[in-house]
């Protein structure tokens, strides 16, 4: 997986990848090479990645001969989309709002010439990715005006939805099942794709209810995979192969031996094993393949000790305009994530992605709503947390009724044509308040993280304070695993209880 390269001078990261040897002939060049337009690494190896899957693209384009489709595999195409993005929202489908908004962006979409290609391209070029395909321009520009249609199916279907209108689809059998190229097939001798496979898991993954970040995550893995391999045959992986390339992760790209062996191979082995449920294959080349790591020692908690938790806090509560010139859904950010991350213990995303709407009132209780409805959620599974009566204090209630509905803590803006992603502006804005507590706070030790420190901060102080495993794997999000856990219900009067033994944080600034 070629990784994002930092400009000496200007600190810019670039794209950089050698050009595939049997292609250095056609492509004309040995290295291909464009800025990431970000001096963020968190944001660099995002780009990075999409980069990654756009680049393998033209590499097959090249050496495929584009073919044309016809119009029923066009349709059958848009199907995957449509079941993917029916699955995705099967019990949440979110506010009416959100729907009609989306269909009016639709109608704009559909008026504006260059609209398509803007909205839906991205959309439709990683569709004929991950399923093998090359085919023409003609065919692409069909394709995009049904995947234009098909997404207004979707919007059509889950506004109902919203409205408490569960009824089937009646034009849900409009997409055909036909066979494409890069197809994951179980006949002996037809092409079985590692993208083919890759769409198998992902499936299931959403339809389960399952977390869409790591759709992405797995994506990468297999696309860094396919790089290295040099082609998209899942029958032609062997075990041995598989090896050689958790050693050029390590040894040639860098990376440690517990990420690639905690993030890389079990990402191969789990969508390995989903084809060999469904009897793609007889077995999981990378079943038995190993990267062995030695447990790093500990010479620090993972949360924030007392110290550093109060000098962030401290310096939350600066003039916004000592910030310089953040956004002001940025100086939001910097202003309240870390005091709501450290009395609740969530995620820094899942408090990125709030919306003035997760503000809710049970039994007189002010609340906070987590939920995957607005974004993304590790578990899948929505949750309610009290607000600490310090955060009620400082004035969070007043402060989010004041703003318009939507979210709290980004914009919904459009950046430079593209429409704004819940999770992916939540990831971004969470990025910026680790980088402020690195940078300005000072919070530079390498051992702990900037954002995720308070998850583990939470539990130290809730055991302190006296509250009882089982509240603090709700309030935070946890499961134990446990069969009892999914007996009876964990009420919010008695989470209002055990957040009120948190003790508060005193500053001296008298917040």
């Amino acid at each position: 997986m070629s990784r994002p390269q930092k400009h000496p001078k200007s600190g810019v990261y670039y794209f950089r990848q050698k050009t595939p040897a049997d292609l250095v002939a056609i492509f004309g060049k040995k290295e291909i090479s464009w800025s990431l337009r970000t001096k963020d690494p968190d944001e660099a190896k995002r780009r990075n990645a999409d980069a990654v899957r756009k680049q393998a693209m033209v590499w097959e384009r090249l050496r495929k001969r584009p073919e044309p489709l016809p119009h029923k595999q066009i349709v059958a195409l848009t199907g995957i989309i449509y079941r993917d993005w029916m699955a995705l929202r099967e019990t949440e489908p979110g506010e009416p709002d959100v729907w009609t908004e989306m269909l009016a962006l639709f109608d704009r979409v559909e008026s504006d010439p260059d609209g398509p290609e803007r909205w839906y391209g991205a959309t439709v070029d990683n569709l004929l990715l991950e399923q093998g395909i090359v085919t023409d321009e003609t065919s692409r520009t069909r394709l995009m005006g049904e995947v234009g249609r098909t997404f207004r199916q979707v919007a059509e279907q889950q506004l109902k939805r919203s409205e408490g209108d569960y009824s089937p689809d009646p034009r849900a059998d409009r997409f055909p099942v036909v066979a494409n190229p890069g197809a994951a097939e179980s006949k002996d001798g037809e092409r079985l794709t590692l993208r083919g496979l890759f769409k198998l898991w992902e499936r299931d993954h959403l339809s389960e209810g399952k977390s869409a970040r790591t759709v992405g995550d797995f994506r990468q893995k297999v696309e860094a995979l396919i790089e290295y391999l040099g082609h998209d045959d899942a029958r032609r992986v062997t075990s041995e192969e598989i090896a050689d390339w958790c050693d050029d992760l390590r040894h040639t790209r860098g990376l440690s031996a517990r990420t690639v062996g905690q993030k890389y191979l079990a990402a191969i082995k789990t969508v390995f094993n989903v084809a060999v449920e469904k009897r793609k294959i007889k077995e999981n080349p990378a079943k038995e393949n190993k990267v062995r790591f030695a447990k790093p020692q500990r010479t620090r908690p993972k949360g924030f000790t007392d110290e550093e938790a109060i000098a962030i806090l401290t310096a939350t509560l600066a003039d916004p305009t000592t910030l310089g010139r953040r956004t002001v859904e940025n100086k939001r950010a910097i202003r309240w994530g870390a005091w709501i991350c450290a009395f609740t213990g969530a995620r820094i995303t899942e408090v990125m992605q709030l919306r003035t709407e997760d503000l809710i009132e049970v039994h007189g209780v002010r609340c906070l709503r987590i939920t995957p409805e607005a974004g993304s959620v590790k578990t899948g599974a929505y949750r309610i947390v009290p607000i600490h009566p310090q955060l009620s204090k400082m004035g969070l209630v007043e402060m989010i009724h004041g703003l318009p509905r939507g979210p709290i803590f980004y914009s919904t803006e459009p950046v430079r044509g593209k429409a704004a992603n819940p999770f992916e502006r939540a990831q971004s804005a969470g990025a910026k308040v680790g980088k402020w507590v690195r940078e300005v706070v000072g919070i530079d030790d390498p051992k702990v993280q900037p954002n995720h420190a308070w998850r583990h901060r939470f539990k130290t102080t809730a055991r302190e304070a006296g509250i009882a495993p089982e509240y603090m794997d709700v309030i935070q999000g946890h499961e134990d695993g446990r069969a009892a856990s999914d007996y009876g219900e964990t009420t919010v009067k008695a989470l209002w209880r055990e957040i009120q033994k948190l003790p508060g944080y005193e500053i001296e600034t008298g917040a």
